[in-house]
């Protein structure tokens, strides 16, 4: 299927997701039937795609972030069941909990939800309740599991306790609830928003490595990010010193951390922590 197509079918699947938050703003039930018929399918696709990257920056100026996020969580969400072997009918369930998790924003008030500056204490405690009001609107639909369910209530739960609703931790938090997790953290990152800049996706890698025994589950997003820094292999980047390299190799134990190979020479950035890896060109 040819790009022009791809991003047709980007746009009708965005289309199917606000239609799905508007009957739940209202107290009606989710068209889930359609969702899973119309926004499944492309969602699939694109997750196979090496480049998704490609496909966000199209959506960047597509409508309200809500909706678009979705859609990139999904994205995320499906790429990241591959990536660790969830079998076909796993990756499904997975895939259709990342498109719903922030359902429960529908029921949040509109002007806080697109509020173009940050939010204060109050307005910050009212939006965390979507996580909530998700878990009380998919847990009613008999078509859906009780696991997506969870997904909407603790994907922003954090593996060092920090998160909300509940404050849980490691083993407490839902497998498939830690790997949308992270494909919201990675997607919200990479995101422009009307406040903040998308931030570069090696930035984002190495940010949420760092983070790695705090909030997230490294068992989850160190296979993901060495998949995406495999992607980098040959590519010419900046580093910190101002010189020039390109990508050699990536290490499995810290996949952020390359060896570049620039003028003739080979830099492992595990052991030479002095120098980083600035911008891939």
């Amino acid at each position: 299927m040819n790009e022009g197509k791809l991003f047709t079918l980007i746009d009708s699947a965005m289309d199917e997701i606000k239609l799905a938050f508007h009957p739940v703003s209202r107290y009606q039930e989710i068209p889930f039937n359609l969702l899973r018929s119309n926004v499944l399918p492309v969602i699939l696709r694109l997750s196979e795609h090496p480049f998704l990257s490609h496909y966000f920056n199209y959506m960047e100026d597509k409508d309200t972030y809500t909706y678009r996020h979705s859609i990139g969580v999904a994205i995320i969400t499906h790429a990241i069941g591959l990536i660790i072997d969830f079998d076909q009918q796993e990756l499904v369930e997975l895939t259709e909990a990342g498109f719903l998790h922030d359902i429960g924003k529908a029921k949040i008030p509109e002007e806080i939800i697109n509020k173009p500056g940050a939010l204060t204490d109050e307005e910050y405690a009212i939006i965390q309740n979507h996580t909530c009001f998700g878990y009380e609107i998919m847990k009613n639909i008999p078509i859906l599991t009780y696991r997506q369910a969870l997904v909407a209530l603790q994907h922003h739960e954090r593996e060092d306790g920090r998160g909300y609703p509940f404050r849980l931790r490691g083993e407490e938090i839902n497998h498939h609830s830690k790997i949308v997790a992270i494909a919201d953290v990675f997607h919200a990152m990479i995101s422009k928003r009307s406040y903040k800049s998308p931030v570069p996706i090696y930035k984002v890698l190495f940010e949420i490595t760092e983070s790695r025994y705090g909030t997230l589950d490294p068992s989850i997003f160190l296979p993901f990010v060495k998949k995406i820094m495999n992607y980098m292999i040959g590519n010419e980047v900046l580093l910190s010193n101002g010189m020039k390299g390109k990508i050699t190799h990536i290490p499995s134990n810290d996949p952020v951390r390359p060896l570049i190979q620039t003028d003739g020479v080979y830099l492992d950035l595990r052991s030479e922590r002095s120098i980083q890896l600035l911008e891939v060109i």
